[in-house]
């Protein structure tokens, strides 16, 4: 994701290396994500019906808690409000005055996006925003793997070297204290003027090298 993003609004000047190793295993097959990766998809100009067939993707329109507050409570957290404001009210604030006057109904039920993930249906949303279709978002499950080789394709198409390799050792300049290059395991350095660490919890750079 960061090379891609980088290759994307680098597009002149700057060269961009990626060092990633087949042998460092991911977390897990599916990922469950939020609607900001449909921002982060847009700015890359990614046709969406294509990345979710490469990625074999569903739709996600929210995130249901079980046993959240209570045993036996489900709490269902949608992508989007609920409902339209009235006036200059909120649709939450007229819920709990009308629950004080013995309203009975769930605050679920005045999001558009719960009754479509409760009956299993969606559709994109309506760009009119009178239409009460327009009232959530979504976001989508897919394979993290395929979505990996998805962007490096991308990447690589716009320029991005990919070295096959695992970090070695950092070499940290003797006067900045930053990193400066890295050796992999095979003997091959690289140098560079900024480095990103997209290690994880190995922390490779920001964490062992640079404390």
């Amino acid at each position: 994701m960061t090379a891609a993003a980088l290759s994307n609004v680098l597009t002149q000047g700057c060269t961009i290396t990626l060092v990633e190793s087949e042998e460092i295993g991911t977390v897990g097959v599916g990922e469950a994500t939020i609607p900001p990766i449909r921002t982060f998809n847009q700015m890359l100009g990614i046709d969406e019906r294509e990345f979710v067939r490469e990625t074999q993707g569903s739709f996600k329109l929210g995130i249901e808690f079980v046993d959240w507050g209570s045993l036996g409570n489900r709490y269902f957290h949608p992508f989007g409000p609920h409902g339209k404001p009235y006036d200059i009210l909120s649709v939450h604030q007229q819920w709990l005055r009308d629950r004080e006057a013995g309203e009975t109904s769930n605050f679920d039920d005045l999001s558009m996006a719960w009754h479509m993930a409760k009956a299993g249906r969606f559709n994109l949303p309506s760009p009119d925003q009178r239409n009460v279709l327009s009232t959530f978002d979504y976001a989508f499950h897919f394979d993290a793997g395929r979505y990996a080789r998805y962007l490096r394709g991308y990447s690589e198409q716009r320029g991005v070297r990919r070295v096959e390799g695992k970090i070695a050792d950092v070499r940290l300049n003797g006067e900045s204290g930053f990193v400066e290059g890295v050796t992999l395991q095979d003997g091959r350095t690289i140098d560079a003027e900024l480095f990103i660490d997209c290690s994880g919890f190995r922390g490779l750079l920001i964490e062992s090298a640079l404390q």
